[in-house]
């Protein structure tokens, strides 16, 4: 799975599970931290390729949850291997 989320498109969180959802293909994906790491390590098959654009400006739109998700992120790969979830994040 190849996923590019353009921080200026991604102003809440939301809109970021949406984004997921729609590259993935997984019509159920629940858009939430839990389904997000579940989609991450159990769901969809390596590799998975995450790449975040213009993060500052979803960090300042989201908040505090633009962490939570980072923390589910960095979990799902400490859980399934960075050779396995690649995670590029830019400001």
């Amino acid at each position: 799975m190849r996923v590019r989320i353009d921080g200026a498109d991604i102003q809440t969180e939301a809109q970021f599970h949406a984004a997921l959802r729609q590259a993935s293909g997984v019509d159920w994906y629940g858009g939430n931290l839990d389904a997000l790491f579940d989609l991450l390590v159990a769901v969809v098959p390596p590799p998975i390729d995450l790449h975040w654009t213009n993060a500052a400006r979803s960090r300042a739109a989201i908040g505090a949850r633009f962490d939570r998700l980072l923390t589910v992120i960095f979990d799902a790969i400490a859980y399934r291997g960075a050779d396995a979830i690649i995670f590029r994040l830019e400001s």
